[in-house]
């Protein structure tokens, strides 16, 4: 669906995404902006997870278009505030180390190009999953949640951001050094199964990873989840070839590799404690229930 003329821009920048990238990007983008005839722009730096999720939702409520400057995990954030006001969009532009989910969604990751899209774009209503935490709250998530040794791994990968885009392909080797896989009690639209992995993905894009195609039959406006049980029967140092291969999503043809479809929930229970991750970003710890709210939120893509 193409949009109409948009006049109230609202940026959301978070300051240390991509080593302060994120002010350098939209500073670019402002500029092309402005040569686009949009001078009303305002900025609001988020201070926190919750600052950025109060600011999307102000912006929202006033009206204006709301962009998310910044990673994943940022979007996510921003995302979630302005999911309470109905109607609302949000744009993105891409700022961060990963940049997946617009990568997914093929937004581009230039000035030029993210000032098009929000000038201009065409609005893509896609899935948000929601999640069921322990502690009795809910979370949001627009891309995956997952557990396991990849989200291990992202521990490493949120300790190494000095490293830049290598932590990517650097963590999930020592994160395999002292991993074990772990028992799993899954539970897909009512149905149980007790499998031992070493990951569980519930995805709604199946992008992450820095370019990984982790789930490649997912989709953002599916209306279903995928899960994708990487099983603990086969040696995790095989994990190598599996991370090559996932760059273009053909390690699901390994034989231990399964993935399953959920219309509505899927329940994950482990036998110790993993961490739960969100977009990137520490969720929980389990059990976790995730359902899907088919067509949520509003994008701005090409």
């Amino acid at each position: 669906m193409k949009s109409g003329p948009r006049t109230s821009i609202t940026a959301v920048v978070n300051p240390v995404s991509g080593g302060g990238a994120a002010k350098r990007q939209w500073s670019a983008v402002t500029e092309e902006l402005a040569r686009l005839g949009y001078a009303e722009v305002q900025v609001v730096e988020s201070e926190s997870s919750e600052h950025a999720t109060r600011a999307g939702a102000d912006s929202a409520r006033r009206g204006s278009v709301t962009v998310a400057v910044g990673g994943d995990g940022h979007v996510r954030d921003v995302a979630e505030g302005v999911l309470s006001v109905p109607g609302a969009s949000l744009g993105i532009a891409p700022a961060g180390r990963g940049n997946d989910l617009t990568r997914h969604l093929g937004i581009p990751h230039d000035p030029v190009g993210i000032a098009a899209v929000i000038a201009g774009g065409t609005t893509r209503h896609i899935d948000v999953l929601d999640v069921a935490r322990p502690d009795g709250g809910t979370s949001i998530a627009v891309g995956n949640v997952y557990a396991g040794l990849d989200s291990v791994a992202t521990e490493l990968i949120n300790g190494l951001r000095w490293m830049g885009p290598i932590a990517y392909r650097v963590a999930p080797v020592l994160a395999a050094l002292r991993w074990k896989p772990v028992d799993v009690t899954l539970t897909v639209d009512g149905e149980r199964r007790n499998v031992q992995a070493h990951m569980v993905v519930i995805a709604n894009s199946g992008d992450y990873g820095h370019g990984l195609r982790v789930v490649p039959s997912a989709s953002v406006d599916s209306g279903d989840l995928q899960i994708m049980l990487l099983h603990g029967n086969r040696s995790k140092y095989r994990l190598a070839s599996l991370m090559k291969q996932a760059k273009t999503g053909a390690h699901v043809s390994r034989s231990e590799v399964e993935i399953l479809t959920a219309t509505s929930s899927v329940e994950a229970a482990f036998g110790r404690a993993v961490p739960v991750h969100a977009d990137g970003d520490y969720l929980c710890d389990p059990p976790v229930t995730v359902k899907i709210r088919p067509g949520a939120l509003p994008i701005l893509v090409p």
